[in-house]
C-alpha cells in the first residue's frame, strides 16, 4: 500500500516516495492530477499504466481525507 501526504489547501498529494500531483475535481468525488515534479520519477515508475494507477490513487486518498475534514 503507498502512503499519501493529502494538502486539501494546496489541492495535491504526495506519495511516499516524493511524487506530487495537483489535483482536479473533474465530477462530483472524482480526481484527475498532473505531476509536479516529474524529474523525481523514478525510471521503473515511468509506465503510463503505472503513473495512471498513481494519479487515480492519488485522487482517492484526497477524496477521502477531504470527506473526513468536512464530517468534522
Amino acid at each position: 500500500m503507498v502512503t499519501w501526504k493529502i494538502n486539501l489547501e494546496q489541492q495535491t498529494a504526495t506519495s511516499i516516495n516524493g511524487i506530487t500531483f495537483k489535483l482536479t475535481e473533474t465530477k462530483p468525488g472524482e480526481y484527475e492530477g498532473v505531476c509536479l515534479n516529474p524529474k523525481d520519477i523514478p525510471p521503473d515508475v515511468l509506465d503510463d499504466v503505472l503513473l495512471g494507477k498513481m494519479i487515480k490513487e492519488a485522487g482517492e486518498f484526497y477524496r477521502m481525507e477531504l470527506e473526513r475534514r468536512t464530517a468534522k
